[in-house]
Protein backbone atom coordinates (compact mmCIF):
# COMPACT_ATOMS: atom_id res chain seq x y z
CA UNK A 1 0.00 0.00 0.00
CA UNK A 2 2.91 2.35 0.63
CA UNK A 3 4.73 1.59 -2.34
CA UNK A 4 1.38 2.12 -4.29
CA UNK A 5 1.08 5.66 -2.38
CA UNK A 6 4.71 6.51 -2.91
CA UNK A 7 4.00 5.68 -6.97
CA UNK A 8 1.03 7.81 -7.03
CA UNK A 9 2.64 11.00 -5.07
CA UNK A 10 5.87 10.53 -7.54
CA UNK A 11 3.40 10.84 -10.42
CA UNK A 12 1.83 14.04 -8.99
CA UNK A 13 4.81 15.71 -8.35
CA UNK A 14 6.61 15.38 -11.80
CA UNK A 15 3.25 16.52 -13.80
CA UNK A 16 3.08 19.47 -11.30
CA UNK A 17 6.54 20.28 -12.43
CA UNK A 18 5.79 19.57 -15.55
CA UNK A 19 3.53 22.45 -15.71
CA UNK A 20 5.86 24.84 -14.12
CA UNK A 21 8.29 24.53 -17.79
CA UNK A 22 7.72 27.77 -19.55
CA UNK A 23 6.59 26.50 -23.51
CA UNK A 24 9.53 28.23 -24.87
CA UNK A 25 12.68 26.81 -23.03
CA UNK A 26 14.60 24.69 -24.67
CA UNK A 27 14.23 20.71 -24.58
CA UNK A 28 18.02 20.65 -24.05
CA UNK A 29 21.18 22.29 -23.20
CA UNK A 30 24.46 21.61 -22.56
CA UNK A 31 26.26 22.32 -19.11
CA UNK A 32 28.88 25.03 -19.18
CA UNK A 33 32.37 24.72 -17.60
CA UNK A 34 32.36 20.83 -18.13
CA UNK A 35 35.22 18.57 -17.07
CA UNK A 36 38.24 18.48 -18.23
CA UNK A 37 38.33 14.69 -19.25
CA UNK A 38 36.15 11.28 -19.00
CA UNK A 39 32.70 11.56 -17.16
CA UNK A 40 32.03 8.73 -14.62
CA UNK A 41 29.07 9.88 -13.18
CA UNK A 42 26.24 12.24 -13.18
CA UNK A 43 24.19 11.82 -10.08
CA UNK A 44 21.07 14.32 -8.72
CA UNK A 45 20.56 15.42 -5.17
CA UNK A 46 18.23 13.42 -3.55
CA UNK A 47 16.34 16.93 -2.33
CA UNK A 48 16.85 20.09 -4.23
CA UNK A 49 15.68 19.05 -8.31
CA UNK A 50 18.40 21.37 -9.66
CA UNK A 51 22.13 20.09 -8.31
CA UNK A 52 24.07 17.61 -10.17
CA UNK A 53 27.54 16.06 -8.95
CA UNK A 54 29.64 14.82 -11.39
CA UNK A 55 33.16 12.93 -10.96
CA UNK A 56 35.19 12.49 -13.43
CA UNK A 57 39.01 11.54 -14.99
CA UNK A 58 40.05 15.02 -14.54
CA UNK A 59 40.77 13.82 -10.64
CA UNK A 60 37.97 16.18 -9.72
CA UNK A 61 33.96 15.56 -8.32
CA UNK A 62 32.09 19.17 -9.70
CA UNK A 63 28.68 20.48 -8.24
CA UNK A 64 26.17 22.27 -10.63
CA UNK A 65 23.72 24.19 -10.25
CA UNK A 66 21.54 23.05 -13.37
CA UNK A 67 19.29 25.46 -13.88
CA UNK A 68 21.18 28.55 -13.61
CA UNK A 69 24.16 26.45 -15.69
CA UNK A 70 26.87 26.87 -13.46
CA UNK A 71 29.48 25.20 -11.33
CA UNK A 72 28.65 26.15 -7.80
CA UNK A 73 32.13 23.71 -6.34
CA UNK A 74 34.44 21.54 -6.86
CA UNK A 75 36.66 19.40 -4.99
CA UNK A 76 39.94 17.39 -5.66
CA UNK A 77 41.15 13.28 -5.68
CA UNK A 78 44.56 12.32 -6.28
CA UNK A 79 43.74 10.25 -9.27
CA UNK A 80 40.48 10.02 -11.61
CA UNK A 81 37.00 9.86 -9.80
CA UNK A 82 35.08 6.99 -10.25
CA UNK A 83 31.82 7.36 -8.86
CA UNK A 84 30.21 10.02 -6.13
CA UNK A 85 26.86 10.23 -4.57
CA UNK A 86 25.25 13.00 -2.75
CA UNK A 87 23.89 12.41 0.44
CA UNK A 88 21.58 15.93 0.64
CA UNK A 89 22.25 19.69 -0.80
CA UNK A 90 25.67 19.94 1.42
CA UNK A 91 26.89 16.29 1.75
CA UNK A 92 28.84 14.26 -0.90
CA UNK A 93 31.04 11.11 -1.30
CA UNK A 94 33.24 9.89 -3.58
CA UNK A 95 36.03 7.47 -4.33
CA UNK A 96 38.40 6.62 -7.24
CA UNK A 97 41.48 5.29 -8.41
CA UNK A 98 43.21 6.93 -5.65
CA UNK A 99 41.07 3.93 -3.42
CA UNK A 100 40.49 6.89 -0.77
CA UNK A 101 36.39 7.53 0.08
CA UNK A 102 35.82 11.06 0.72
CA UNK A 103 33.34 13.03 2.87
CA UNK A 104 32.81 16.94 1.52
CA UNK A 105 30.78 19.10 3.03
CA UNK A 106 29.85 22.04 0.35
CA UNK A 107 28.51 24.37 3.21
CA UNK A 108 31.98 24.36 4.92
CA UNK A 109 34.12 23.92 2.05
CA UNK A 110 35.74 20.89 3.82
CA UNK A 111 36.55 17.32 3.36
CA UNK A 112 37.50 14.46 4.91
CA UNK A 113 38.57 10.82 4.23
CA UNK A 114 36.08 8.65 6.15
CA UNK A 115 38.12 5.34 4.50
CA UNK A 116 39.93 3.21 2.20
CA UNK A 117 40.26 0.20 0.12
CA UNK A 118 43.60 -1.90 -0.97
CA UNK A 119 42.28 -1.22 -4.60
CA UNK A 120 40.16 1.28 -6.61
CA UNK A 121 36.41 2.51 -5.64
CA UNK A 122 34.38 1.73 -8.70
CA UNK A 123 31.09 1.86 -6.71
CA UNK A 124 29.26 4.04 -4.01
CA UNK A 125 25.48 4.26 -3.14
CA UNK A 126 23.61 5.73 -0.20
CA UNK A 127 20.80 4.79 1.32
CA UNK A 128 18.68 7.39 3.19
CA UNK A 129 16.28 5.19 4.64
CA UNK A 130 19.74 3.56 6.72
CA UNK A 131 22.00 6.48 6.53
CA UNK A 132 24.31 4.39 5.13
CA UNK A 133 26.99 4.67 2.51
CA UNK A 134 28.32 2.01 0.56
CA UNK A 135 31.95 1.31 -1.35
CA UNK A 136 32.25 -1.16 -3.68
CA UNK A 137 36.03 -1.78 -5.00
CA UNK A 138 37.86 -3.89 -7.62
CA UNK A 139 39.46 -5.28 -3.84
CA UNK A 140 36.42 -7.67 -3.93
CA UNK A 141 34.56 -6.15 -1.02
CA UNK A 142 32.02 -3.64 -0.29
CA UNK A 143 32.57 -1.52 2.97
CA UNK A 144 29.61 0.10 5.18
CA UNK A 145 29.89 3.22 6.52
CA UNK A 146 27.96 5.40 8.44
CA UNK A 147 28.81 9.67 9.28
CA UNK A 148 30.22 9.04 12.31
CA UNK A 149 32.81 6.43 11.96
CA UNK A 150 36.45 6.29 10.49
CA UNK A 151 35.95 2.32 10.28
CA UNK A 152 33.56 0.67 8.37
CA UNK A 153 30.85 -1.04 10.21
CA UNK A 154 30.67 -4.06 8.18
CA UNK A 155 32.36 -5.52 5.38
CA UNK A 156 30.71 -7.41 2.70
CA UNK A 157 33.22 -10.50 1.01
CA UNK A 158 32.87 -11.10 -2.66
CA UNK A 159 34.22 -13.32 -4.60
CA UNK A 160 35.39 -10.88 -7.37
CA UNK A 161 35.47 -7.02 -8.46
CA UNK A 162 32.81 -4.99 -7.78
CA UNK A 163 31.51 -3.27 -11.16
CA UNK A 164 27.88 -2.35 -10.41
CA UNK A 165 25.67 -1.33 -6.80
CA UNK A 166 22.02 -0.05 -6.27
CA UNK A 167 20.22 0.55 -3.03
CA UNK A 168 16.24 0.60 -2.75
CA UNK A 169 14.78 0.73 0.11
CA UNK A 170 15.69 -2.07 2.36
CA UNK A 171 17.95 -3.64 -0.29
CA UNK A 172 21.60 -3.36 -1.87
CA UNK A 173 22.22 -4.99 -4.63
CA UNK A 174 25.79 -5.75 -5.69
CA UNK A 175 26.92 -6.64 -9.67
CA UNK A 176 30.99 -8.75 -9.84
CA UNK A 177 33.05 -9.18 -12.20
CA UNK A 178 32.49 -12.72 -12.25
CA UNK A 179 28.42 -11.72 -13.62
CA UNK A 180 27.14 -12.36 -10.12
CA UNK A 181 24.63 -10.57 -8.04
CA UNK A 182 24.38 -10.33 -4.37
CA UNK A 183 21.38 -9.11 -3.06
CA UNK A 184 21.36 -7.73 0.76
CA UNK A 185 18.70 -6.86 3.30
CA UNK A 186 19.87 -4.05 5.06
CA UNK A 187 18.27 -5.13 8.45
CA UNK A 188 20.51 -8.32 8.28
CA UNK A 189 24.50 -7.40 7.24
CA UNK A 190 26.55 -8.98 6.30
CA UNK A 191 25.87 -11.71 5.12
CA UNK A 192 23.55 -11.96 1.34
CA UNK A 193 19.96 -12.65 1.32
CA UNK A 194 20.52 -13.77 -2.44
CA UNK A 195 23.45 -14.92 -4.56
CA UNK A 196 22.28 -15.18 -8.17
CA UNK A 197 24.50 -15.89 -11.43
CA UNK A 198 23.57 -12.36 -13.70
CA UNK A 199 20.73 -14.36 -16.56
CA UNK A 200 22.67 -12.47 -18.99
CA UNK A 201 25.77 -14.51 -20.81
CA UNK A 202 28.36 -11.35 -20.94
CA UNK A 203 29.77 -9.10 -18.40
CA UNK A 204 27.84 -6.96 -16.35
CA UNK A 205 27.99 -3.24 -17.03
CA UNK A 206 24.87 -1.64 -14.82
CA UNK A 207 22.37 -2.20 -11.83
CA UNK A 208 19.44 -0.22 -10.84
CA UNK A 209 16.57 -1.10 -8.61
CA UNK A 210 13.01 -0.19 -9.22
CA UNK A 211 11.31 2.29 -7.63
CA UNK A 212 9.15 0.72 -5.89
CA UNK A 213 11.67 -1.64 -4.86
CA UNK A 214 10.17 -5.32 -6.22
CA UNK A 215 13.40 -5.71 -8.45
CA UNK A 216 16.06 -4.48 -10.34
CA UNK A 217 17.22 -3.65 -13.73
CA UNK A 218 20.76 -5.33 -15.35
CA UNK A 219 22.71 -4.23 -17.90
CA UNK A 220 25.89 -5.93 -19.76
CA UNK A 221 28.34 -5.46 -22.33
CA UNK A 222 26.79 -7.20 -25.26
CA UNK A 223 23.29 -4.60 -25.80
CA UNK A 224 21.12 -6.35 -23.12
CA UNK A 225 18.69 -5.42 -20.39
CA UNK A 226 17.22 -7.95 -17.86
CA UNK A 227 14.19 -7.44 -15.63
CA UNK A 228 14.60 -8.84 -12.12
CA UNK A 229 12.56 -9.59 -9.24
CA UNK A 230 13.48 -10.36 -5.42
CA UNK A 231 10.95 -12.29 -4.46
CA UNK A 232 12.20 -15.71 -4.82
CA UNK A 233 9.26 -17.98 -5.33
CA UNK A 234 8.38 -19.42 -8.66
CA UNK A 235 5.60 -16.82 -9.41
CA UNK A 236 7.61 -13.79 -8.91
CA UNK A 237 10.59 -15.40 -10.96
CA UNK A 238 8.29 -16.03 -13.93
CA UNK A 239 8.07 -12.74 -14.36
CA UNK A 240 11.39 -11.65 -14.88
CA UNK A 241 12.85 -11.24 -18.77
CA UNK A 242 15.31 -9.62 -20.42
CA UNK A 243 15.96 -8.03 -24.23
CA UNK A 244 18.30 -6.33 -26.78
CA UNK A 245 18.91 -3.08 -27.12
CA UNK A 246 21.62 -0.33 -28.03
CA UNK A 247 22.04 -2.85 -31.74
CA UNK A 248 22.48 -0.86 -35.07
CA UNK A 249 22.32 -2.68 -38.19
CA UNK A 250 24.84 -2.75 -40.65
CA UNK A 251 24.44 -4.53 -43.86
CA UNK A 252 22.75 -6.69 -42.23
CA UNK A 253 25.01 -7.54 -39.49
CA UNK A 254 24.04 -6.37 -35.83
CA UNK A 255 26.81 -3.97 -34.07
CA UNK A 256 26.24 -4.62 -30.58
CA UNK A 257 26.97 -1.57 -27.76
CA UNK A 258 27.26 -2.30 -24.46
CA UNK A 259 24.41 -0.99 -22.17
CA UNK A 260 26.86 1.18 -19.61
CA UNK A 261 24.05 3.75 -17.91
CA UNK A 262 20.76 2.58 -16.30
CA UNK A 263 18.24 5.48 -14.44
CA UNK A 264 14.88 5.16 -13.78
CA UNK A 265 11.99 7.94 -13.78
CA UNK A 266 10.09 8.88 -10.72
CA UNK A 267 6.83 7.21 -12.09
CA UNK A 268 8.41 3.97 -12.36
CA UNK A 269 9.50 3.59 -16.41
CA UNK A 270 13.54 3.91 -17.10
CA UNK A 271 16.43 5.23 -19.45
CA UNK A 272 19.20 3.56 -20.76
CA UNK A 273 22.46 4.50 -21.96
CA UNK A 274 24.47 2.93 -24.84
CA UNK A 275 27.82 2.65 -26.10
CA UNK A 276 25.77 3.77 -29.11
CA UNK A 277 25.24 7.06 -28.51
CA UNK A 278 21.79 6.77 -28.11
CA UNK A 279 19.37 6.83 -24.57
CA UNK A 280 16.36 5.02 -24.86
CA UNK A 281 13.15 4.85 -22.36
CA UNK A 282 11.23 1.85 -21.64
CA UNK A 283 8.54 0.62 -20.14
CA UNK A 284 9.21 -2.45 -18.02
CA UNK A 285 5.35 -3.39 -17.33
CA UNK A 286 4.60 -3.35 -20.87
CA UNK A 287 7.55 -4.61 -22.20
CA UNK A 288 7.93 -1.67 -24.73
CA UNK A 289 10.40 1.63 -26.28
CA UNK A 290 8.79 4.65 -24.93
CA UNK A 291 10.90 6.95 -26.53
CA UNK A 292 14.23 7.55 -28.39
CA UNK A 293 16.00 10.74 -27.87
CA UNK A 294 18.49 12.03 -30.92
CA UNK A 295 22.14 10.41 -30.85
CA UNK A 296 24.41 12.28 -28.90
CA UNK A 297 28.35 12.49 -30.17
CA UNK A 298 29.81 9.72 -28.58
CA UNK A 299 29.17 6.77 -25.92
CA UNK A 300 26.47 7.67 -22.99
CA UNK A 301 28.31 6.33 -19.55
CA UNK A 302 26.10 7.74 -17.43
CA UNK A 303 22.36 8.86 -16.41
CA UNK A 304 20.35 10.80 -13.35
CA UNK A 305 16.89 11.84 -13.38
CA UNK A 306 16.23 14.62 -11.19
CA UNK A 307 14.10 13.79 -8.07
CA UNK A 308 11.04 15.78 -9.71
CA UNK A 309 11.35 13.81 -12.67
CA UNK A 310 11.50 16.97 -14.86
CA UNK A 311 15.36 16.85 -16.11
CA UNK A 312 17.61 14.07 -17.11
CA UNK A 313 21.05 14.61 -16.98
CA UNK A 314 23.31 12.80 -20.23
CA UNK A 315 26.60 11.70 -19.67
CA UNK A 316 28.58 12.08 -23.27
CA UNK A 317 31.51 10.63 -22.63
CA UNK A 318 34.00 7.92 -24.96
CA UNK A 319 34.06 4.63 -22.99
CA UNK A 320 37.05 3.06 -25.35
CA UNK A 321 34.56 0.12 -26.79
CA UNK A 322 36.37 0.71 -30.46
CA UNK A 323 40.06 1.20 -28.68
CA UNK A 324 41.71 5.33 -28.92
CA UNK A 325 40.44 7.52 -31.53
CA UNK A 326 42.26 10.62 -32.38
CA UNK A 327 41.04 13.10 -32.06
CA UNK A 328 39.02 12.09 -28.88
CA UNK A 329 35.40 12.74 -28.79
CA UNK A 330 34.24 15.80 -26.43
CA UNK A 331 33.39 14.79 -23.20
CA UNK A 332 30.20 16.83 -22.83
CA UNK A 333 26.70 16.52 -20.01
CA UNK A 334 23.75 17.38 -21.85
CA UNK A 335 20.67 18.33 -19.55
CA UNK A 336 16.81 17.54 -21.50
CA UNK A 337 13.80 19.03 -19.70
CA UNK A 338 11.40 15.97 -19.89
CA UNK A 339 8.34 15.96 -21.21
CA UNK A 340 5.39 13.87 -20.49
CA UNK A 341 6.03 11.69 -23.85
CA UNK A 342 9.09 11.22 -23.19
CA UNK A 343 8.82 9.01 -20.06
CA UNK A 344 4.83 7.64 -19.73
CA UNK A 345 3.73 4.83 -22.08
CA UNK A 346 0.56 5.37 -23.82
CA UNK A 347 -0.72 2.53 -22.20
CA UNK A 348 -0.55 4.43 -19.06
CA UNK A 349 -3.41 6.77 -18.16
CA UNK A 350 -1.78 9.51 -15.73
Amino acid sequence: EYMGEKKSQNKKTFFFYLRMIPATQPQEFQLRFRPSDGISTVRFSPESPDLLLVSSWDSFVHLYHVGENVEKAKYSHTGPVLDCVLVNDRIAYSGGLDKEIKRFDFEKNMEVKIGEHDQAIRKLEYSQQHNLVFSGSWDSTCKVWNENSQNPVATLKLPSKVFAMSVSHNRLVVGTSSRGIYIYDLRKLPDPEQIRESSLKFQTRAVACFTDGEGFALSSVEGRVSMEYFDPSPESQSRKFAFKCHRITNNGVDDVYPVNALAFHPIGTFATGGGDGYVNVWDGETKKRVFQFRRFPTSISSLSFNRTGNYLAIASSYTYEQGEINPAPQDEIFIRHIKESDVKSKAKST
